[in-house]
Parts: structure tokens; C-alpha cells; sequence
């Protein structure tokens, strides 16, 4: 298999991260925009693209394990890419908050204390468990790497610890993740009904929350597309092999589910845009030349820096629309515009100058580290 860079991923990151920009200036922060809901109904699912991530991380990642020598290796390469960016976008949402947010619009990027889960992408919910202390992330679309995190930890090693049946193991282990959240939640719907003791109560509650900490239980399926594609793309025929067609079937079945626990309203545009993802994967597979839009050097670009673009969007392009969108009087619905182009520029500067030096530094400590060792 070809071990070169999928140029047309890039471009499917460029349609997810523009869902993300667009739902996050035009809906999520609705009363901080000089514009109002101006925009709200025509970008209010564009919080999907990051499913879309997580169905091309699915994807991507499947691909990685296979060029990749070793677990250890895995993490060092995800390290050294996810760190860097963070770290850096991190402390320039804290400091712009601290300097622009006399509104406290955003008090959780005021406070050092929540570098601690930014920096670890672990959960802020489990340091405030074992602290007692209020912990939260610097800023909110950071949730999303956790979810990718355990995933990463789950596939690498599956992966390792069985390379030929990898595909069979994550979709078995997939599969069984996303049933086992539906446990506690069914049992504890017959509480009503005194069925259970009062320990089993709790139980099955400690149980719920602890699914609600590792949240992957409500993402996997989304990541388990990604693996059946990849798969597909390898030029395996799943549909032939019957063991792996009742598992990719019963994955898809599991993703119906989740889709169906969205409201009335949402569950058919969010069972829509799942099949434009998925069908963009198929025609990437099987008819990639109806996909040559996706193919330009600027969109492909985009695509490459669309982690930086993630992680600084959020508080800093709001605090910037609401501040300085104003000025521009009627024009204000352009605000959107300018500050995704500001945050284009922002991580084209960043991955250029920084991200590749540090993630290159990072990788020759983690070396040095492994060297020393043996």
C-alpha cells in the first residue's frame, strides 16, 4: 500500500474544521455576535464536522499503525504532533482572555490552573474528582482530544497486540463500548419501579458516570467507520468475508443508534450529513476524480493546519467578533470571515515556524529518553 501522505483527507479536514468555524461564529455563542442569529439556521449543524474528524481519525490512524514500529513509536508520533500546537494555543487563549475579556465571557480561560487538563487532554472532570478542586479546559472545544486520545489508546494497542487481527478485535472492542453505555441507562429507567436494591443503585449510576468520563463510549462509532473505510480503501472485501461483514454491519447499526438519540428535529439532518461523510469516503475509494475540487493546494493546505486552527478558534475568534465586530456596522456579518481568515494565517504561521521544530525536538528527547534507557 501506497505509505505517501492522502492528499484528499486534507480536504475532508478542510470541510470539518469549516463546519466547526462556521457553527461556532454564527450559533454556539449567538448572544456574543454584533450580528445576532443572523446566520443561525444556515450553519447550526456545522458542529458535525467534528464527528468528521473523528470518522477520518478513524481512518487516519488505522493507516498510521500499519507504517508504524512499535507502540512506543505510535505515542511519540501523536506526542510530539498533538503537544506542541497545544501548548502554544493554549497560552495564547489564556493571555488574550486576560487581555480582551473584561466581560468574563469565558472565565475558564482566565485561570492557570486549567492548563493541567488542556495540556494532558485528559478529562477536567476526573482532576476535579481527585483534587476537589473545579478544573476545567482553557477553552471548550478542547473536549474533542480526549475523546481522540482514548481512541489512540485503544487501536494502538489492539493493534500491537495482534497486528493480523486488528480489524476484527477493534470492531469487536468498538462494538462492545458502544452497547455497554445503554446498560446502566436502561437498568436505571426501572428504578421507578423498586426492581433494584439501593446498592445496585448506585452501582449502575457510578457506572453511567464513569461512561460519562470516559466518553468514548459516545464517540466510538463515529472512529469505527473510519476503521471499515480504511479497510475498504486497503481493497479488502468485507461484504465477502462474513465474519467481518456482521461486524462492520453491526458497527453501522450501533452509529443508527447514536444518530437516533439526537431529538426528533436533529435526527434527520445529523442521519443526512452522516451519509455525505461516509459517501465523500466512498467516492475518495472508488471514484476519486469526482472529488477534484477537494484537491486544491489552498483547501489541501487548510486541511494540513486544521489542528492549530481547532484548538485557537474557539475563545479567541469569539472574543474578536463580539469586541471588534461592531466597527464594522452593518458590514458586521463579515466579522466571521475575517477572523477564520486571521486564524488561516495564525496556523499557517504556527506550523511552519513552530509546530514541525518543536514535534522534530520532542521526538529526539523522547530518543534521547529511550536511549538512555537501553
Amino acid at each position: 500500500m501506497d505509505k505517501r501522505r492522502i492528499e484528499l483527507l486534507d480536504g475532508f479536514r478542510f470541510i470539518a474544521i469549516l463546519c466547526v468555524l462556521l457553527y461556532h461564529y454564527t450559533n454556539k455563542w449567538v448572544d456574543f455576535y454584533p450580528y445576532g442569529n443572523f446566520f443561525r439556521h444556515i450553519f447550526s449543524f456545522g458542529f458535525l464536522g467534528v464527528q468528521f474528524f473523528f470518522m477520518i481519525s478513524g481512518f487516519v490512524i488505522s493507516y498510521t499503525l500499519e507504517n508504524t514500529n512499535s507502540l512506543l513509536a505510535f505515542f511519540r508520533n501523536r506526542i510530539a504532533r498533538l503537544f506542541p500546537p497545544m501548548l502554544l494555543c493554549a497560552i495564547i487563549t489564556w493571555l488574550l482572555a486576560l487581555a480582551l475579556d473584561n466581560q468574563y465571557l469565558f472565565p475558564h480561560a482566565h485561570q492557570p490552573k486549567n492548563f493541567l487538563p488542556s495540556l494532558t487532554f485528559i478529562n477536567p472532570e476526573i482532576f476535579s474528582l481527585t483534587t476537589k478542586k473545579d478544573f476545567s479546559w482553557i477553552s471548550g472545544s478542547y473536549w474533542s482530544l480526549w475523546v481522540e486520545v482514548q481512541f489512540y489508546a485503544i487501536a494502538s494497542v489492539l493493534y500491537f497486540l495482534n497486528k493480523k487481527n486488528f480489524f476484527r478485535n477493534m470492531l469487536l472492542v468498538g462494538i462492545a463500548i458502544s452497547l455497554e453505555k445503554y446498560i446502566p441507562i436502561f437498568l436505571l429507567q426501572w428504578q421507578q419501579q423498586n426492581v433494584f436494591s439501593g446498592s445496585c443503585i448506585v452501582a449502575l449510576s457510578r457506572w453511567k458516570h464513569m461512561n460519562e468520563l470516559l466518553n468514548i463510549s459516545f464517540f466510538i462509532e463515529w472512529f469505527l467507520a473510519g476503521v471499515i473505510i480504511f479497510h475498504l480503501y486497503k481493497g479488502i472485501n468485507i461484504i465477502r468475508n462474513t465474519y467481518s461483514g456482521i461486524c462492520a454491519a453491526t458497527v453501522l447499526f450501533c452509529l443508527l443508534l447514536h444518530i437516533r438519540a439526537f431529538n426528533t428535529g436533529y435526527f434527520y439532518a445529523v442521519f443526512f450529513a452522516t451519509l455525505i461523510m461516509i459517501g465523500l469516503f466512498l467516492l475518495m475509494i472508488y471514484r476519486k476524480k469526482y472529488l477534484f475540487f477537494l484537491q486544491s493546494s489552498l483547501l489541501s493546505r487548510i486541511g494540513v493546519i486544521s489542528y492549530s486552527i481547532y484548538l485557537i478558534h474557539e475563545v479567541n475568534g469569539v472574543l474578536l467578533i463580539n469586541i471588534f465586530g461592531g466597527y464594522l456596522g452593518k458590514l458586521s456579518m463579515l466579522s466571521p470571515l475575517i477572523v477564520i481568515i486571521l486564524m488561516i494565517c495564525f496556523a499557517e504561521l504556527s506550523y511552519r515556524f513552530y509546530e514541525r521544530k518543536a514535534g522534530l525536538v520532542l521526538k529526539k528527547i523522547f530518543n534521547g529518553l529511550i536511549g538512555a534507557r537501553a
